[in-house]
Parts: C-alpha cells; sequence; structure tokens
C-alpha cells in the first residue's frame, strides 16, 4: 500500500522580525538558513547528504513566517507551559553546553528515565524543547 504522507515538510515558526530570526536560529541554533521569498525563510536543522536542492529527504524543515503579532507557541501539561516543538539531540551535554555558550538560556537537563530533556525559548517568546534517547 502506498504511503498516505511521506515526512513533515515544514514547522512554520511565527516570527516578527524575519532577519533577526534568521541569524538568531543561524548563529544560535546552528541551522542552516535554505532560501528566503517574501515574509518566508527555510532552514534545516541538520543537513544530510540525502535530498534534492533545498530539501533534506526524512527531515522537517523549519520555516519562519514574519508576521505582525506574535503569540508565543506552547500549550499547558499538567498546569506547566509546555513545547509545541521538540529538537533531537545525539549528544544533549554538548547541546546544552553550546546553547549557553551562545547566549541562549536554557533549563537544566531533566533525566526521565531513558529520556533526557531540556527546554529554551527563543528570539519571538516560542518554548522549544530539546530531548536525547
Amino acid at each position: 500500500m502506498k504511503d498516505i504522507l511521506t515526512r513533515i515538510d515544514c514547522n512554520f515558526i511565527p516570527v516578527k522580525d524575519l532577519s533577526a530570526s534568521i541569524d538568531w536560529y543561524t548563529n544560535k541554533l546552528g541551522c542552516r538558513f535554505m532560501w528566503q521569498e517574501g515574509d518566508y525563510a527555510a532552514l534545516n536543522v541538520h543537513l544530510s547528504q540525502e535530498g534534492q536542492g533545498n530539501i533534506v529527504s526524512g527531515l522537517a524543515m523549519i520555516t519562519l513566517l514574519q508576521v505582525e503579532e506574535i503569540v508565543p507557541m506552547s500549550f499547558f501539561y499538567q498546569q506547566t507551559p509546555h513545547p509545541m516543538i521538540n529538537f533531537y539531540s545525539s549528544d544533549i551535554q554538548y547541546t546544552h553546553a553550546k546553547l549557553k555558550e551562545n547566549g541562549v538560556q536554557v533549563s537544566e537537563i531533566k533525566d526521565m528515565g531513558g529520556i533526557q530533556a531540556m527546554e529554551f525559548t527563543e528570539l519571538n517568546g516560542h518554548l522549544m524543547g530539546i530531548c536525547h534517547f
């Protein structure tokens, strides 16, 4: 049977200033700028040899979209703000140290048994997470 869906194409993240956000995501998180068209800019979190052109097969891209008003993305779980986007790191200790070195305010790493996780707030106030398992 043929798959109905192949992959997540991108995760849209609303931003107030597209240029400043491109700079933040590339310099603070190490994302790779791929293209910009009007109010949209696409970034890859990790670039592999797979894929065609600016699209990496099997990986979701981040698409920043400049908007006039920001409503920070998150929801509440057990009365605590919870990230809507969760990144994966193969070495969460390194990622934690690198983000702190880059001036990003990050939470402490939480050990939840087989999963380690941390959170950070990006330039536009969106709560995001990073996990390792």
